[in-house]
């Protein structure tokens, strides 16, 4: 089944019902020089295991018990949860993969969009489709019991924070960008009728999790075409289908526990025969595993996140990261010019978060420590 028959099937069902149309939680990965560990203790509880049993009954390849069959959930030395090889991969192997039909699109593919969907808008359908309504949660029941709760495996982002926190940050993109969302989690939540608190932290799940990717629509109209004039001067008329890519957001069960890494990451996610109805998500080598490493990929569009992006979606900071560099080198009116510009000094921070700062206000400061260490040095 193909993403668009899977997505269709899953409309029905709503409708039917009478209903309005996992990355692993993100964790602090702030240790200078961190990587991933060479050890860990697989996850053999029940609720994962009724993941794999699920995914399996799909044809999903390359999880499982069995430890040759290439990847298993564990967990590190500092308990953190990720996804790791159970046996080497060389650069291009297939490490494991899920077939379509067990993705979770947050959008109607059939519907043309005209305007990207936000991750709110992707939380309300996720209530409504699928958390909310009881046919489907029934169904994904596997996968969903997965999820972090606010009580396990959550990492705030920046519209959770108050007012007060956010204004803290100071980037003027980023303070931006948390005072809007928060504006429009409240907005869709009186309109839907939907609790806030519920669609705050579905909010936080979709942006968290979820991964945008690109698909090409046959809305099934004709389009008739007429070539340019031949040596004769005749014109000929052609009638093809006309075709729309458009943006989706879909959360990939198991797929979703895989960790971040800015500058080291050693997999990514690549969509297999997307126009097929056995199309697959999978993850591919992106250089070599060896046994027991942990997989990770690069988050955010096209593998490219910087600490905005990551503290914004994700709710934590990264020590190492190149991007945040050429973000401040191309400057603009929502970045600050330079390390001057801030209110405090790169110094004034690191005693703060020495002294044992917790809460928001910890990664307030890891985030303004990280970017003031991203300028150029000065002359």
């Amino acid at each position: 089944m193909c993403i668009r028959s899977f997505c269709n099937v899953v409309f029905e069902l709503i409708e039917e019902k009478g209903q309005n149309k996992s990355r692993e939680s993100c964790r602090w990965l702030w240790e200078k020089g961190r990587r991933c560990p060479v050890s860990h203790s697989r996850d053999e509880s029940q609720t994962t295991q009724n993941l794999i049993n699920f995914l399996l009954q799909w044809k999903s390849k390359g999880l499982g018990v069995d430890a040759e069959v290439g990847t298993e959930i564990g967990y590190d030395e500092n308990g953190f949860r990720g996804l790791y090889a159970t046996k080497a991969f060389k650069t291009g192997d297939i490490i494991c993969k899920i077939p379509s039909d067990c993705a979770l699109a947050l959008a109607d593919p059939s519907v043309a969009a005209t305007e990207e969907m936000s991750e709110v808008d992707g939380a309300v359908n996720y209530l409504q489709w699928y958390a909310m309504n009881p046919q489907a949660r029934q169904m994904w029941s596997p996968y969903i019991d997965t999820l972090p709760t606010r009580e396990a495996n959550f990492d705030p982002t920046p519209d959770f924070y108050t007012d007060e926190e956010i204004a803290q940050l100071e980037f003027p993109m980023i303070v931006k960008k948390a005072l809007e969302r928060k504006e429009q989690i409240a907005e869709l939540a009186q309109k839907t009728n939907l609790p806030f608190d519920e669609v705050q932290f579905a909010t936080w799940l979709v942006s968290s999790r979820s991964f945008s990717i690109k698909i090409t629509i046959d809305d099934g109209d004709l389009v008739r075409e007429t070539s340019e004039a031949d040596a004769d001067g005749l014109k000929g008329n052609s009638e093809t289908y006309k075709m729309r890519e458009q943006g989706l957001r879909v959360l990939l069960p198991y797929l979703d526990m895989i960790n971040h890494e800015s500058d080291n990451y050693n997999s990514e996610l690549h969509l297999i025969d997307p126009e097929k109805d056995d199309a697959w998500f999978a993850i591919r080598a992106a250089r070599p595993i060896k046994k027991n490493k942990e997989i990770t990929i690069s988050y955010g569009a096209a593998g490219v996140e910087t600490s905005v992006g990551l503290l914004m979606n994700y709710g934590f900071i990264q020590d190492e990261n190149k991007f945040d560099a050429l973000l401040l080198k191309k400057g603009g009116d929502d970045c600050i010019d330079s390390v001057e510009g801030w209110s405090t000094t790169l110094e004034d921070d690191e005693q703060q978060l020495a002294a044992g700062v917790s809460g928001n206000m910890a990664n307030v400061l890891r985030f303004r420590t990280k970017m003031k260490r991203s300028y150029p040095p000065t002359e």
